[in-house]
């Protein structure tokens, strides 16, 4: 079973109104998502990261169709919300990663999962994978999912 952290963008391009460069394999992965038993979508239990979904993808969008079908279909994941190590912060904070930053939240939800994955296309976050991997999240393209 994979949990996977979403960044926004990836359902917003997914949707056709985020970069279109990556419309396909960012659609094929939501299919892939609602298709498959295996894949759950995680979300934190503040709400914050469904909350952004849904902001940024407005109903009537393939964006909020898919946050709303993963919850109906029982296939999204709640994950706590932990605090991280002073010298990690830190270290992704220097990298634009602050507590305030939607960024940070996706950060936060991956290192709780089981599998740890956050998926994006938005070359900051793999800019930052190795501190990433230390918490440990991974980063991965929609189509490596």
């Amino acid at each position: 079973m994979d949990d996977l952290t979403l960044d926004v963008c990836v359902l917003m391009s997914g949707s056709g109104i985020g970069n279109p460069q990556y419309r396909a394999i960012c659609f094929d992965l939501m299919k892939k998502m609602l298709d498959l038993d295996n894949y759950k979508l995680a979300l934190d239990k503040k709400g914050q990261i469904q909350h952004q979904y849904l902001e940024k993808n407005k109903q009537g969008t393939l964006g909020h169709h898919f946050v709303k079908q993963m919850a109906l279909r029982d296939k999204t994941v709640p994950i706590p919300w932990s605090n991280l190590n002073d010298a990690i912060r830190v270290k992704l904070e220097e990298k634009g990663f602050t507590r305030n930053n939607e960024d940070y939240k996706y950060v936060i939800c991956a290192s709780g999962t089981c599998c740890n994955k956050l998926v994006s296309h938005e070359p900051h976050f793999f800019n930052a994978s190795h501190i990433l991997k230390k918490i440990p999240v991974k980063v991965f393209w929609p189509d490596q999912t």
